[in-house]
């Protein structure tokens, strides 16, 4: 039977969508097995045994024989594959990240982009925020793992490693499994904006522009971007005059 893990599914996801249809499976076991040491994956930092992050999504054929471990051993060794295929090693030493580091900001940009036009600019934003020292502030971390009915405030008053407008750098682990495109954005960032860019209206001739905010502009998921906070607090209202933010 085939069973498809779409991008963006977390380990407890991807293990419930498997049982949906394999039902004999449980999604503790899947659980289990992507986190207690019992797969291995090259891509996991030494001492390292949760794979969130680390299961490629994809649609993968899974037989009557199978177990939830094997099922996890297939995932883990096709995002090993993935990685070597976008050349993951070299690319991270190459922006001054480690493969697990990129893969985490994958993460970020899979739960985080919902137009592929946007994957590479919100890449961006992260590089610069992190170089920064800023704050990422990235929503989706937050509702990594939390109560699905807990208020947004709530869980941003909640004091967690995943918290990222409490805490500076990177969440300790991916929030998802990120997919090839994801991948690639971490990999290739937009860079610098060029002078007609949104986030460069506005701005002073001498000023810097560079992306460093983004909010929800339309209900298609395309966001905007800017590079003061000032830019950023005007588009906040735009959209929440146009009905996308409450």
């Amino acid at each position: 039977m085939k069973v498809t893990f779409p991008e963006g599914f977390t380990v407890a996801q991807m293990g419930a969508r498997l049982t949906e249809k394999i039902t004999f499976m449980s999604p503790s076991d899947f659980a289990s097995a992507a986190t207690d040491g019992s797969v291995v994956s090259s891509l996991a930092p030494q001492g390292t045994t949760n794979l969130e992050g680390l299961l490629f999504p994809d649609t993968y054929q899974v037989s009557g024989d199978d177990t939830e471990a094997r099922v996890v051993g297939r995932l883990s060794s096709m995002m090993e594959r993935v990685a070597r295929q976008e050349n993951l090693e070299a690319s991270a030493k190459s922006l001054g990240y480690t493969p697990y580091q990129i893969l985490i900001i994958a993460s970020l940009i899979e739960r985080e982009a919902k137009v592929p036009e946007d994957r590479a600019k919100i890449a961006q934003v992260i590089y610069n925020r992190l170089a920064k020292k800023m704050k990422l502030e990235i929503d989706a971390t937050l509702l990594y793992n939390a109560d699905p009915n807990a208020a947004f405030a709530d869980l941003k008053a909640m004091d967690t490693p995943y918290n990222t407008y409490m805490h500076e750098g990177l969440p300790p682990t991916p929030i998802a499994n990120p997919g090839r495109a994801a991948i690639k954005a971490a990999l290739a960032p937009a860079g610098k904006p060029s002078s007609d860019d949104e986030a460069c209206v506005g701005l002073p001739k001498t000023a810097k522009c560079e992306y460093l905010y983004y909010v929800l502009a339309d209900k298609d998921g395309r966001h905007v971007f800017a590079t003061t906070y000032e830019q950023h607090l005007a588009n906040i209202e735009k959209s929440r005059a146009a009905g996308v933010l409450p």
